[in-house]
């Protein structure tokens, strides 16, 4: 049956994997509901302990390292004891491709992925410093366009460092993108125009925030380039990003051992004093471990997503992301304090639709949207497959049928010459 002239629309059939983004959805939300339990002030020792409880996160990836490493250790131990020589040969091919991938050097690749996320984290922290230093309010216009900033960079730098094709479904999904984009730059440039603080500043913190998209974008890449071309399961790059980032954390953060900074009202302090008065409250402690394991298996998703599907799909999970904390917020706080609350409902409609048919798990089947979806190559496929078949059979038949055919012949001369007789 040719689905092209039957159905205009399809959801193709979906597996276990997809339950990736579900998960990335639910603790997506409760990363954000915990981080309300978190203090807020001050702000600049917030900003630095971040960077530590991240790093901590990530470090817990040691156990699934661990674990796997000694599981690969048995398995590989099986293989040589009960195999012969012969699929002992074939193994050993295998395992030299892991070797060549071995000699290819990956440390600049994980040191790009790793400075890519750092910069990204500590250009924030920064910027919060100079401003606590020069006593300047720390409270800017959320930017509403930032989230389709990210989502395109993604795109963009997948085909610049992937080669992925675009092909016109991405194309469709591209201009749905643009358009959510265009809407919101106008509500944007509208709230910052109306902005009581510092425009100029409002303008360094948007170039710092689409900045840091470029660079997490970049990284999301290279984990790709590192499972497709090294072999590196999602937790050794994890593992490897939290022992970069110590290093990061011991050269950025040495300075501040001896620099005090400003707090409002108050005498200058250090901001390691700063978080240990956090800490003050026991409570918080508690809340520090939970919010590190959550971001732990908020970080094992992405990465996960990454490896099962492509940084491109995780454009979806993103734009979940934000839906979810947008009805969380209005589940908290309600709707009446929510901003252009229909019109954000409504984007994120489009871009969640968009996001599907930009990935295949929606398929429009008009205008040639279809062509090149991997559902209609694979149904194209089978179909040469079955003709293939088909042609092979007949031809089978065809051979197979001639000397039945002249056993008939054959009888009928026989019984002709009886009768004769």
């Amino acid at each position: 049956m040719d689905p092209e002239k039957k159905k205009y629309f399809f959801f193709p059939k979906p597996h276990l994997h997809h339950l990736l983004f579900l998960i990335f959805f639910v603790i997506s939300i409760c990363k954000i509901y915990v981080n309300s339990f978190f203090p807020q002030n001050p702000k600049i020792a917030v900003e630095f302990l971040e960077l530590y409880i991240y790093n901590l996160s990530d470090f817990f990836s040691i156990i699934p390292f661990l674990i796997i490493k000694h599981k690969t250790k048995e398995n590989k131990k099986i293989f040589y004891s009960n195999s012969n020589n012969d699929v002992n040969s074939n193994i050993d091919y295998i395992y030299n491709d892991l070797e060549d991938a071995n000699k290819r050097n990956p440390n600049k690749t994980i040191f790009i992925l790793t400075i890519s996320d750092y910069m990204s984290q500590i250009s924030s922290v920064i910027f919060y410093v100079i401003l606590n230093e020069l006593e300047i309010p720390s409270k800017f216009t959320k930017l509403s366009s930032l989230l389709i900033i990210n989502v395109i960079i993604i795109f963009i730098v997948s085909k610049i460092i992937l080669h992925t094709h675009f092909y016109r479904h991405h194309s469709f999904s591209i201009l749905l993108n643009l358009i959510c984009l265009m809407v919101l730059i106008i509500v944007d440039i509208y709230n910052i125009m109306n902005f009581s603080g510092d425009i100029l500043l409002q303008f360094i913190y948007i170039i710092i925030k689409i900045l840091g998209s470029i660079l997490y974008s970049i990284e999301d890449v290279l984990i790709k380039v590192l499972i497709l071309s090294y072999y590196f399961h999602p937790f050794d790059i994890l593992l490897s990003k939290a022992i970069c980032h110590i290093f990061y954390n011991i050269i950025f953060n040495f300075p501040f051992i001896f620099i005090k900074l400003k707090i409002k009202g108050e005498e200058r302090e250090n901001v390691f004093t700063m978080i240990g008065k956090i800490y003050e409250d026991k409570f918080n402690i508690l809340i520090t471990f939970i919010y590190s394991g959550i971001s732990f298996i908020y970080n094992s998703t992405i990465f996960k997503i990454i490896d099962e599907f492509s940084p491109n799909h995780f454009a979806i999970a993103r734009v979940i992301e934000n839906f979810g904390a947008l009805m969380l917020n209005i589940i908290l706080e309600g709707a009446a304090e929510q901003k252009n609350l229909i019109m954000n409902l409504i984007i994120y409609i489009i871009l969640i639709f968009a996001a599907l048919v930009y990935n295949e798990f929606f398929i429009i089947n008009i205008c040639g949207l279809s062509k090149n979806t991997k559902y209609f190559l694979n149904f194209e496929a089978e179909n040469e497959i079955s003709m293939i078949g088909e042609i092979y059979n007949n031809d089978f038949r065809e051979k197979n049928d001639e000397p039945a055919l002249q056993r008939e012949m054959s009888m009928s001369f026989i019984n002709d010459d009886e009768d004769d007789n």
